[in-house]
């Protein structure tokens, strides 16, 4: 699809009244089946997430864990709850999940998992330790409870000083010796529905274009590269325990042919074809 298309169609969907009722109202008569291909990218950052906990001599089992912006598929709650995480936070501004949609994350994780005796017992989300916070406000949620806060490309479509302000109004909530896990995709997500463009179309935009687009959209980015995040974590009181980024040769490799604007003629090649990062957080306190 072409990006003007997609952008001009959810813009008008965006401007409905009744959009919320309507998707409500589609989910129930024809059901809303999760890209298989999303779900999975999902369950290998849940995996490296275990991974990174394993090597802290950590794990999920016996925890309580929130998740920033779940969206509408909880795979990473369900697999938490799996994984014997004791108490789960499932956090958004607004309420995407319902029971059609944990439905079918459930059945892609059954089929996924056919031998998992702990996914074929659930039965609906009251089963699980979970809470779900939509809209959400740290101080919904006790203090010292939280041992994890996780999101996956979430934070890429936060301003940054909203970012500081999120991140810094957690602390309170966090346990001793807490950990914070976030995956940010620093690509331009047009891209992912429009293969005509390239990863990081965006950056050849003047800052006009970019939030006037991010205003039709509703979900825009904030454009942020990945040596740009460190800053705003230490700003909100965190410190970068473990990082770990891809550079995206391909993008590398076009970045001199594209008509980008400052700042990011100043940046370097890697820095602007880095796709996805992973950061490690502890409190500096």
């Amino acid at each position: 699809m072409d990006w003007k298309v997609k952008v001009a169609k959810q813009a008008v969907i965006n401007r409905l009244p009744f959009a919320d009722a309507l998707r409500t109202l589609k989910r129930r008569q024809f059901g809303y089946e999760p890209n298989p291909s999303n779900l999975e990218s999902t369950l290998d950052f849940f995996a490296e997430m275990q991974g990174i906990l394993k090597g802290y001599g950590r794990s999920f089992e016996g925890a309580s864990v929130l998740e920033i912006g779940s969206g509408w598929f909880p795979t990473i709650p369900i697999m938490l709850a799996v994984s014997g995480a004791k108490k789960i936070w499932m956090t958004d501004l607004n309420p995407h999940m319902d029971s059609v949609t944990f439905a079918s994350t459930l059945g892609f994780l059954r089929n996924k998992f056919p031998t998992n005796e702990r996914l074929r017992a659930i039965k609906s989300i009251e089963d699980l330790p979970i809470q779900y916070l939509a809209p959400f406000s740290a101080s919904d949620v006790p203090a010292r409870e939280v041992d994890f806060v996780i999101s996956r490309t979430v934070l890429e479509h936060i301003p940054p000083p909203v970012i500081v302000d999120r991140l810094r109004s957690l602390k309170p909530a966090l346990s001793e010796n807490a950990l914070m896990l976030h995956l940010v995709d620093h690509s331009d997500h047009l891209e992912h529905t429009d293969k005509n463009l390239s990863k990081i179309n965006f950056l050849c935009w003047s800052e006009r274009k970019h939030s006037f687009v991010n205003r039709l959209i509703g979900d825009g980015e904030n454009r942020l590269r990945d040596h740009e995040y460190p800053p705003l974590f230490q700003s909100a009181g965190y410190r970068v325990v473990f990082s770990t980024s891809q550079v995206h040769q391909a993008t590398r490799d076009r970045v001199t042919t594209l008509p980008l604007v400052e700042p990011y003629t100043h940046m370097t090649p890697d820095q602007l074809a880095t796709l996805s990062s992973t950061y490690v957080l502890a409190s500096a306190d």
